[in-house]
């Protein structure tokens, strides 16, 4: 099968530090192509991938820039256009608003789906192979927070709040400890350490030495890489009951769930409970590339077929990224 995928984010493919979702089209794609299909993408930015890449301009129809080749197109973005050839879209965030979807629209989770009233939905993988190994042996001493440390939906002040309670530290990966630009926050914890916008190896290494992920998130997160990164590289998750991460924690083996502070710092007080095998086993097992490029090669054929992939269109009737509760 003939597969281009068209992505329009700035940054480039594969990514090099940062980027979730470019992340997850490159597994996707390299899943492709290790089961024989060809694969060009349609991008702002060619990064190492001048020859596979379609330039993408965003002030000419995308309809004239697909050309003849492909036998499907995955957009990466939500494209309401006609076009001659079978497509699908993968919504990758929320609504932010009231809006529609096309009704051939995958998401990211159960979840995800139907908080758009949608129900096609593909879990997010990722090639295991750039991770190198676990570390299921006995931690380091500290905790870790995967995100945007200046989005109040990660909410890293409750993450902080948590580690601290139970007089245990935190390693930040996603934000130093002053940020003057939008949605400024200082932290003068000393328990805290801030490791800036870390990627690669570094990452993975602050993770898999990790005693486990504390991420309250205060939102519905439609998926969730700071989880399945965290499992994989053997950390247990505390986190809250909202979007995904009902479905992907689903056994207690791998982690916690409340929307209440003082029971996570219970569950992050316990945390050599938690089976660190278990984690990566799991994360291994589920949350790979392969079973994601199967999941969409069979969603590739329904379309191409003339199926559609939601009963009804897709759509949110208001904002779908509000701030959700969290108790003492």
């Amino acid at each position: 099968m003939r597969i281009l995928h068209a992505y329009a984010t700035r940054l480039p493919l594969p990514a090099k530090k940062y980027g979730g979702t470019e992340r997850v089209i490159w597994s996707l794609a390299q899943a492709q192509m290790r089961q024989g299909h060809e694969v060009k993408f349609l991008a702002r930015n060619a990064g190492e991938l001048a020859s596979q890449t379609l330039k993408y301009d965003r002030d000419k129809p995308v309809s004239e820039q697909i050309t003849d080749w492909p036998d499907v197109v995955h957009f990466h973005w939500p494209y309401e256009g006609e076009l001659d050839k079978p497509f699908l879209c993968t919504e990758h965030g929320n609504a932010g608003e009231a809006r529609t979807y096309p009704q051939n629209t995958v998401f990211l989770s159960e979840k995800h789906a139907s908080n758009h009233h949608a129900s096609c939905y593909v879990y997010n993988g990722l090639d295991w192979r750039d991770y190198g190994e676990p570390h299921t042996g006995k931690p380091d001493n500290y905790f870790h927070f995967l995100g945007k440390a200046r989005s109040a939906l990660k909410n890293l002040d409750g993450a902080v709040r948590i580690a601290g309670n139970v007089k245990e530290k935190l390693a930040v990966l996603g934000g130093n400890r002053f940020n003057f630009g939008r949605n400024p926050y200082f932290d003068f914890h000393l328990h805290t350490r801030f490791k800036g916008m870390v990627g690669g190896e570094e990452k993975h290494r602050l993770i898999r030495r990790s005693k486990g992920l504390i991420f309250p998130v205060r939102w519905h997160e439609p998926f969730g890489l700071a989880i399945t990164e965290s499992l994989f590289l053997g950390t247990p998750v505390f986190s809250t009951p909202y979007g995904s991460l009902p479905e992907l924690i689903n056994n207690a083996d791998v982690g916690f769930l409340s929307s209440s502070y003082k029971e996570l710092e219970q569950a992050v007080a316990q945390a050599d409970s938690f089976s660190r095998q278990a984690c990566h086993e799991y994360a291994r097992d589920v949350f790979n590339a392969e079973v994601m490029e199967q999941r969409y090669y069979k969603l590739y054929e329904e379309v191409i077929n003339g199926h559609v992939l939601n009963d009804a269109q897709p759509h949110a009737t208001g904002n779908v990224s509000e701030i959700l509760p969290m108790t003492d």
